[in-house]
């Protein structure tokens, strides 16, 4: 089988890239419990695009890799892909993942913190925003969950 660009990048540059993009299809990979037991261990994380992924791959619920990473215990973080494309925000992707995978506020606590530790930001950078975003973040999904007229805009989070 042939490896899919996103792993094969990772495995190419190994000592260097920490986080790869979508990762839909790491089940093609040769050896893919071997490369998913290696990516957990490694600590690179994969951004799962949950709606980009059913919209552009097809690939969606029961068989999307998203549980299969999480088994593995390789580390994840949810993302929006293109939001000026596709105008999904990320908390409809942590909507969709909680009604689709049946996860609970710590899971997704923790897929919030481990994209924050993966960010592309250095230092003081990094800490500054990662509070500020972490617990917005996590404000926005607990009132988008409960529905109604809670529920905000994705053009006014700031």
């Amino acid at each position: 089988m042939k490896d899919c660009a996103a792993t094969s990048a990772w495995r190419s540059n190994k000592r260097r890239q920490k986080r790869i993009g979508h990762g839909a299809d790491v089940m093609y990979e040769d050896r893919a419990h071997e490369l998913l037991k290696e990516m957990a261990a490694k600590h690179v994380m994969v951004e799962i695009s949950l709606s980009s992924n059913d919209l552009i791959l097809g690939i969606s619920g029961k068989d999307h890799p998203f549980p299969l990473y999480r088994q593995f215990g390789v580390p994840v973080a949810l993302a929006s892909d293109d939001e000026g494309v596709s105008r999904i925000d990320l908390t409809h992707e942590y909507v969709r993942a909680v009604q689709t995978y049946d996860l609970h506020y710590m899971d997704l606590k923790q897929m919030v913190r481990t994209g924050l530790e993966h960010a592309f930001l250095t230092g003081d950078k990094r800490m500054g925003d990662a509070r500020r975003i972490y617990v917005n973040g996590l404000g926005l999904l607990a009132r988008s969950t409960r529905g109604g007229k809670n529920r905000p805009h994705p053009a006014r989070v700031s």
